[in-house]
């Protein structure tokens, strides 16, 4: 290809694009479905590549994902490309960077203690978020991840919480691995009611939901994944696995139905999970990706310490 900006309608030019920055996937294009792909080439090199979506998680807002460049002046261009595009196709505000959904990679980092990303932890460089801001883009949601630097026995409270869910008519068990598509097909609906509530959440269809969790399933320890079921149904789940750190356990997903919650579900998991990490061996463990808002940062907070922080930005045309 030419020196330049060119925008790829379908995944089959991928392949054609010169060295550089790391090119899209053509997995990752089917499993996030852009509507665009806009790549730039500077004296022969892919130096910067940007997604954008027509069909945001909100009517007449459109998302900027897939964000990688070199230095923030080709990401700047970029960005403002992909706004001219979405507000060809009628778009009033955009959000970024977002994967097409929430259910994706997305945000930027905007305050961190230097640290190692934990294991599935996304990090866009600097230059995306200076690329962003720079085309307009503020924040319009926080979040943030906590780390508790010595799991506490709470065996004792671990036990007391088996309790209460047995009474309350929910059975804990762990994931099947042995049985991971069907488990994964149960849960699909238990995560689809349980995140609808949260910011900027559009539904996953199961078959990119199956191939999103089925990419994760190496990670799995089945003893960190609790599922809790009432009549045989999942009810709640808590998802966490091993860092790369081995002395660390990251708790992903903490997903409750909402006709369990207020009943301290999602808090008797969370014990129960970090209890259960602490006896096979884990020393620490990591609060990961919650909203700034959500009930999982008041449940952190009891041991938690933040030490990442995120945002998503947005611009109005």
């Amino acid at each position: 290809m030419t020196d330049g900006l060119h925008a790829l309608a379908t995944p089959d030019r991928l392949g054609d694009l010169p060295v550089g920055i790391d090119r899209l996937g053509a997995e990752m294009w089917a499993l996030t479905r852009p509507d665009v792909h806009l790549v730039r080439i500077e004296n022969g090199r892919l130096v910067g590549r940007l997604s954008a979506w027509t069909a945001g998680p909100e009517a007449g807002t459109g998302c900027l994902g897939h964000a990688l460049w070199d230095g923030p002046g080709a990401g700047r261009d970029l960005v403002e490309a992909g706004c001219e595009w979405l507000s060809g196709q009628g778009a009033e505000a955009m959000l970024g960077p977002l994967d097409g959904s929430t259910w994706f990679a997305y945000r930027v980092v905007t305050e961190s203690d230097g640290s190692p990303p934990f294991r599935g932890e996304p990090t866009p460089p600097a230059a995306v978020n200076a690329a962003f801001e720079s085309a307009g883009f503020a924040p319009v949601a926080y979040y943030l991840s906590s780390r508790v630097e010595a799991l506490p026995d709470r065996s004792a409270e671990a036990a007391a919480a088996r309790a209460r869910l047995g009474e309350a008519g929910l059975t804990l068990r762990p994931f099947r691995l042995d049985a991971a598509e069907a488990e994964l097909r149960a849960l699909h609906p238990l995560l689809l009611c349980a995140f609808a509530g949260n910011a900027y959440y559009t539904p996953l269809d199961e078959a990119r939901f199956l191939a999103t969790y089925r990419a994760m399933l190496p990670l799995v320890d089945p003893r960190l994944v609790l599922v809790a079921e009432r009549d045989g149904v999942p009810a709640a789940v808590v998802l966490a696995y091993p860092d790369a750190d081995p002395e660390a356990v990251v708790v992903k997903t903490l997903a409750v139905d909402p006709a369990e919650q207020g009943a301290g579900v999602g808090g008797a998991l969370a014990t129960i999970v970090q209890e259960d990490a602490r006896r096979l061996g884990f020393e620490r463990a990591v609060h990961a990706l919650m909203h700034a808002e959500n009930a999982s940062v008041r449940i952190s907070d009891r041991l938690g310490v933040p030490f990442r922080r995120y945002a998503l930005l947005g611009r109005a045309l």
